[in-house]
C-alpha cells in the first residue's frame, strides 16, 4: 500500500515558487497549490504505483485523504485510481463521483472526466455512457467540464497530463489510448447536450471533441451538426470545419498512398509479364 504521508511530503519537497506563481495565474484550488513541476508529479504517480500491488477497494480511503490534500495530491491521486481501473472499473467510478462534487480546477476536472468517468462509464455501461454524461446538463459547471471531457475517452485521442503517468507505466505504452474509432454512441448525446452551454470554459471542451471527432470522421461529424437544430454556434463551426480540413486532407493522403501501392503492383505485374 502506498504512504499517503511519503507522497505529500515528496510533492512538497518538489515544489517552487515561481511554478506556483506561474500556475496560480489561472489555477486557485481551494485545497491549496503547491507548485510542483508537471514532470515531478508525473514522476512521484510511477513511483507510488511501481511500489507494489494495488487494489483500489483497499486503497480507497488513503486515495481520499490523498486527493483532498492539494492540488497536485490529487492529480498522483487520480492517477493512481486511473492505473487500477481496468481491475476494478466500478470502484473507480465510485471514487470520481465524490470527486466530481468537489473538484474546482479544471485541469483535475479534465483528468478526472477523461481518466476516470469515460473510461469508467464505457467499461461499465457501454453505448448507454453518452446519455448518462449528457443527463449532467444542469449540474454545476465543474461537474459539466468533467462530463464533457469524458467523452474524449471515447475519441482516439492519447491521453494528456501527468495523471496518466501510471496509467502508461502499466500498460507499457507511450501513449494511451481507450478507442480505435470515435463513438457517436458517446459523442453525439453528449456534444449534442452542451455545445451551447453557458460556460465557456465547458463549450471549450465539446468544441475539441467535435473537432477531434471531424479529423477522423469528417462526414460523420458534419451530418451530427447538420441535425442539430438551430444550428451550432460560429465558434465551433470554426472548430468544426478545421477538423475538416484535417480530416479530408488525410483521408486524400491514404487513398494517394493507395493508389502508389497499385501502381507498384501494376508495374510488377507488367515486369513479368514481360519476361521471357
Amino acid at each position: 500500500m502506498f504512504d499517503v504521508a511519503q507522497i505529500s511530503a515528496q510533492l512538497e519537497a518538489l515544489a517552487e515558487a515561481e511554478v506556483a506563481r506561474r500556475q496560480g495565474r489561472h489555477l486557485r484550488p481551494l485545497r491549496g497549490l503547491r507548485g510542483v513541476p508537471t514532470a515531478e508529479i508525473a514522476r512521484v504517480l510511477v513511483e507510488a504505483w511501481s511500489a507494489g500491488p494495488f487494489d483500489l477497494a483497499e486503497a480507497e480511503g488513503p486515495l481520499r485523504r490523498l486527493f483532498s490534500t492539494a492540488f497536485e495530491d490529487g492529480l498522483v491521486a487520480l492517477g493512481l485510481a486511473a492505473a487500477a481501473l481496468p481491475d476494478a472499473p466500478e470502484a473507480a467510478l465510485e471514487l470520481s463521483r465524490s470527486w466530481g462534487e468537489v473538484v474546482d480546477d479544471i485541469q483535475t476536472a479534465d483528468a478526472l472526466g477523461w481518466l476516470l468517468v469515460g473510461p469508467g462509464l464505457l467499461a461499465t455501461l457501454g453505448d448507454e455512457a453518452g446519455e448518462r454524461l449528457a443527463g449532467l446538463r444542469k449540474a454545476e459547471p465543474m461537474r459539466r467540464r468533467v462530463a464533457v471531457s469524458a467523452c474524449l475517452a471515447a475519441l482516439p485521442l492519447p491521453v494528456e497530463g501527468p495523471s496518466a503517468a501510471a496509467l502508461r507505466a502499466r500498460l507499457g505504452v507511450k501513449h494511451v489510448v481507450f478507442v480505435e474509432a470515435p463513438l457517436v454512441s458517446v459523442l453525439d448525446p453528449v456534444i449534442r447536450a452542451f455545445h451551447r452551454d453557458e460556460d465557456a470554459r465547458v463549450r471549450k471542451v465539446a468544441s475539441r471533441a467535435l473537432r477531434t471527432w471531424a479529423v477522423e470522421q469528417p462526414n460523420d461529424a458534419e451530418d451530427f451538426v447538420d441535425s442539430i437544430r438551430g444550428g451550432i454556434s460560429k465558434q465551433l463551426r470554426a472548430e468544426l470545419d478545421l477538423g475538416l480540413k484535417r480530416g479530408r486532407r488525410r483521408a486524400a493522403r491514404q487513398m494517394d498512398d493507395v493508389d502508389d501501392l497499385d501502381g507498384l503492383d501494376d508495374l510488377g505485374e507488367g515486369e513479368g509479364e514481360g519476361e521471357e
